[in-house]
């Protein structure tokens, strides 16, 4: 053993120099559900790493606990701005290092190849080179805050059916090009310090024991970061070590750790790869300061985003996401003093979906503005503003979200975790969906065998049938005023992570009077777990005529705003959906409005690409995503004219489910999925097709309107590092300042479809011009050789389209290569 040097090059080798091999091991697995096992001998501290595409998840799931909300996924992607994506990641890394995060678990780079997985929001694009391109952006800000960027899911884990079993069946050339794309950005060019493997298989090997991908990873891109397992993601001891996975979590250990210690005893496994392993984790420590003698690799901590200043950060990103497709007779922006009466209609206008649902939902700080708040307080001073939700409610919300009190009537509800018969944690919460990793704070172990009850005191605001439901990681009992009215029965063994996200209840009815209150006791019994989940809701009975007095509001209003999307059922974790369309209850609503007022502007709050027959039909279409806290002031601010929809889409509308090339694709009897088959997909395959979107990838509207002039080739360097971009002339034509985005495609020799290869967004004045230049990725003309194992570029006629969309290439160029 060595004195820990002075000089940071030696930190991470004299770190492991002080651990024997049993402790190397050991190194090699979690402590805990979030953090990394300590060395003090090391000089190693625990490192706490937590979930991150939305905000970062409390690692206890209190409600108490908040956060930053940020913009999903696909509104990121729907920014084209790789500045505001790094912006939104300094934020969430500055709030990262105020709560000692060493990690966190984001950007999510897999890709939106069907439009259908239940975790299409957390994702950037359909398109490789997008997604790519703003997740390193991600990256690059998070780390900037000495934070570490652990992208997820390598690789291919693009839907959630039997995610953990499924195996993406994918070619050489399609996993280079577009799947693998993505990672290769964020970790080879834009450094990120940690990965995630996917659950899923590839090609039959398991990623998480997949040598060939670890090894392109590892040592094909020069990477030097740490390759985590996704959440009981091993099965096994030998293969994920063998292949090059680093650290298994969560922990303790189940496949790593002490098994893998005897493994290298027994021989089976080289010491080498263990300190492969423990050096990468080390190297990560020393990068986030975790490791004695070190300190946060911050790059810029004079960027810096004060806690007071993110919200509004956050808000103004929001606004930048939104996606104007259509715009008759340019009813947005509205002018708030023209206006007698608008009338805000919809479900989500007044109880939005802010996030989509994972395992850990984020809680930000203070009350959040809905869009009807907000839209309230910015127009309700010169017109009158009128609400009606237009859809009755058909699923329980959180019984947490109602007014209840505890039996000694405080507020919230009583939670008592009970061992041996006994409560060994009392506790008065304002929620009523919880989760724990391994322990629960004052209670012990999830572990140990015991039971939750949570005891409410409902009082109903109307009398009729109330649903009350309770489902969780144990086998659940609902009663009310000691009657049982619905029993659960423990989940099977499976998707832990997924049993979680879900939140599945089972309901039972009762009648209740108005003004009488009952006792709720909702009892889990579970025999010990490594995650323990309680959910309890209620549905009250909903009144009668939602849809005709909706229809009535919107027939004496001067404009409508219809604010319709997801609910937690269509878009949730561990769950795909079975087609893109709403509810029909909700285009049953925008169809009987858009009847009654031609003046309607229908608001999409969904963090997927929704199938949309109705869109012809309403004056203008709005795509605000899932957005996060800053919805509702994002919203009034766009539809006051205060700021502009700048965005475009990151995904297709296509006008039917069935003109992708993935509608009706399905796991074999061996639960594999041929991604070959369905190749290429999104606006590639529609080019091929020649069948025209909806609403096209890259294509957005804004407020004012542009005109795209010359366009010409330009090439820096030599040889290797010959790079071609294009150099476009474009002018605002508008009365109003506004961004446009001059996007680049690339079609091959013999080539039909044309790929995204770059992009450039630029600001203008009315009347401003600008030579905007767009550098093309490296591999915008290359394609990969399967039979060298190598990239090329195919000799011939290389086309380069310049324009606003993938449907809108007015200019080609040609280049001989």
């Amino acid at each position: 053993m060595t004195a820990l040097p002075d000089t940071r090059d030696d930190l991470v080798p004299a770190a492991l120099s002080r651990l024997d091999p049993q402790r190397r091991a050991e190194l090699t697995a979690g402590e805990s559900g979030w953090s990394t096992l300590p060395a003090p001998e090391a000089g190693l501290s625990t490192m706490i790493m937590g979930d991150g595409p939305l905000g970062l998840v409390s690692h206890t799931f209190d409600e108490r606990e908040t956060a930053l909300l940020l913009p999903c996924g696909t509104a990121l992607g729907a920014t084209w701005d790789p500045e505001r994506v790094r912006a939104v990641a300094l934020a969430q890394g500055s709030e990262a290092v105020r709560r000692g995060y060493a990690a966190v678990y984001a950007p999510n780079l897999n890709l939106a190849r069907t439009g259908l997985s239940g975790r299409t929001f957390e994702m950037y694009s359909e398109d490789p080179m997008l997604a790519g391109v703003l997740g390193a952006s991600f990256v690059t800000g998070l780390q900037s805050q000495g934070v570490a960027s652990c992208p997820k899911h390598l690789v291919a884990n693009d839907t959630e059916t039997e995610r953990q079993r499924m195996s993406a069946r994918v070619d050489d050339a399609t996993l280079r090009e577009v799947y693998l794309r993505p990672f290769e950005l964020a970790l080879r060019d834009a450094g990120a310090w940690a990965v995630m493997a996917a659950y899923n298989r590839l090609n039959g090997v398991p990623c998480t024991a997949h040598p060939e991908l670890l090894r392109i990873v590892k040592e094909e891109w020069g990477w030097d970061g740490l390759v985590v397992s996704d959440y009981f993601a091993l099965k096994d001891t030998l293969g994920p070590a063998l292949a090059g996975l680093d650290l298994e979590m969560p922990g303790p250990a189940i496949h790593l750790g002490p098994r893998l210690a005897d493994a290298v005893a027994a021989g089976a496994v080289p010491q080498q790869r263990v300190d492969d392993s423990v050096t990468r984790l080390l190297r990560l420590a020393d990068r986030v300061g975790a490791l004695a003698g070190s300190q946060r690799q911050a790059t810029a901590p004079e960027a810096h985003v004060p806690a007071d200043e993110a919200p509004g950060l956050l808000a103004d990103v929001a606004t930048a996401s939104f996606v104007l497709l259509r715009n008759d007779g340019d009813l947005v922006p509205l002018t708030p003093s023209s206006l007698g009466r608008l009338a805000v209609i919809g479900p989500n206008a007044a109880r939005p979906a802010y996030q989509g649902a994972t395992f850990g939902r984020v809680r930000p700080a203070g009350d959040v503005a809905t869009p009807l708040d907000a839209v309230r307080a910015r127009f309700g001073g010169s017109c009158e503003v009128v609400h009606e939700p237009g859809v009755a409610r058909t699923r329980p919300e959180p019984l947490g979200s109602f007014a209840v009190t505890t039996p000694d009537g405080t507020p919230g509800v009583l939670l008592e975790h009970v061992r041996d018969g006994a409560p060994v944690l009392t506790e008065v919460r304002g929620d009523s969906a919880f989760a724990w990793f391994g322990s629960v704070p004052g209670a012990g172990p999830t572990t140990e065998p015991g039971s939750l009850r949570l005891t409410a005191v409902f009082t109903p605001e109307s009398s009729g049938r109330h649903l009350f439901g309770g489902g969780g990681s144990g086998a659940t009992t609902v009663s009310v005023d000691g009657t049982v009215v619905a029993r659960r029965p423990a989940p099977e063994p499976g998707d832990v992570m997924g049993q979680v996200a879900r939140a599945e209840m089972t309901t039972g009815g009762v009648d209740l009077t108005a003004g009488v209150p009952v006792t709720v006791v909702v009892e889990m019994v579970s025999a010990g777990a490594r995650v323990q989940a309680l959910t309890v809701g209620c549905l009250p009975p909903q009144p009668a005529g939602a849809l005709e007095q909706a229809v009535a509001a919107a027939s004496t209003a001067d404009a409508v705003v219809l604010v319709v999307g997801d609910v937690l059922e269509t878009s949730r974790e561990s769950r795909d959906l079975p087609s893109s369309g709403l509810p029909v209850e909700q285009v049953e609503l925008i169809r009987a409005v858009a009847a009654v007022n031609p003046r309607t502007l229908v608001v999409l709050n969904a963090g997927r690409p929704v199938d949309a027959p109705w869109a012809d039909g309403v004056a203008a279409v709005l795509y605000a995503w899932l957005p996060g806290q800053g919805f509702g002031e994002a919203l009034a601010a766009v539809l006051a004219g205060d700021a502009e929809p700048a965005g475009r889409m990151p995904v297709t509308v296509t006008h039917r489910d069935e003109d992708r090339s993935t509608w009706g694709e399905q796991l074999d009897d061996d639960l594999a999925l041929d991604y070959t088959a369905t190749e290429p997909t999104g606006y590639r395959h529609l080019q091929r097709t020649g069948v025209t979107p909806r609403f096209a990838f890259g294509s957005g509207l804004g407020w004012t309107t542009w005109q795209h002039g010359a366009a010409r080739l330009t090439t820096t360097g030599d040889g290797a590092a010959r790079r071609v971009g294009v150099t476009a002339g474009v002018t605002n034509t508008g009365r109003r300042t506004g961004r446009e985005v001059v996007q680049v495609y690339v079609r091959g020799p013999g080539e039909v479809d044309a790929r995204l290869a770059g992009f450039t967004g630029v600001r203008l004045a009315p009347g401003e011009s600008a030579d905007v230049p767009v550098v093309l990725d490296e591999h915008a003309f290359a394609r990969w050789d399967t039979a060298a194992s190598a990239w090329h570029v195919p000799a011939g006629t290389h086309e380069v389209l310049v324009g606003r969309s993938s449907v809108d290439l007015p200019t080609v160029l040609s280049l001989e290569l």
